[in-house]
């Protein structure tokens, strides 16, 4: 897999198709373990809706996320990279909790997205997963889960 630099077409590019393996998928919809509204928002072959059972989004099976405007209480997902920001921001205008298995960096790497962080609440843990080898990704970047909450003002838990 290559990284691919961000687009303004809010669209995402083939390379974002990234599956989660199921058992990873089922590893983090435990650890969180989310109740009330769901939501998988980049649905792909479905491995986090699965365990998720709730509502989903698929750009490929005409749901769009960016059409996608109810309130819901998490988000859990495996995020198109290409488009990251523009998914982040519209996750935290309508979900309380939002977890996006990426890879670690992208938690700080860019002012313009922390102060949309901080707005919002907060990263209230990150679940590190290890490399991208370990969770089935073609590349080798540390990866783990960010768990961002509505209102959230504490320390960040760091759990491996």
């Amino acid at each position: 897999m290559t990284f691919v630099k961000p687009n303004k077409t809010k669209k995402q590019n083939q390379t974002d198709r990234v599956m989660t393996p199921e058992k990873i998928a089922l590893q983090i919809v435990k650890h969180f373990n989310p109740k009330g509204k769901k939501l998988e928002p980049a649905m792909g072959t479905g491995s986090f809706h699965k365990y998720l059972k709730g509502d989903w989004c698929e750009i490929d099976k005409g749901r769009d996320f960016f059409n996608y405007h109810k309130k819901i209480d998490w988000i859990i997902t495996n995020p198109p990279y290409s488009i990251y920001d523009d998914f982040l921001l519209h996750s935290l205008e309508i979900a309380d909790n939002v977890v996006f298995l990426v890879p670690l960096a992208k938690a700080f790497k860019s002012q313009k997205i922390q102060k949309a962080i901080n707005k919002y609440g907060g990263l209230k843990e990150i679940l590190m997963m290890g490399s991208g080898g370990n969770v089935g990704f073609k590349f080798g970047f540390p990866v783990g889960c960010l768990y961002y909450k509505r209102g959230y003002k504490g320390k960040i838990k760091l759990v491996s």
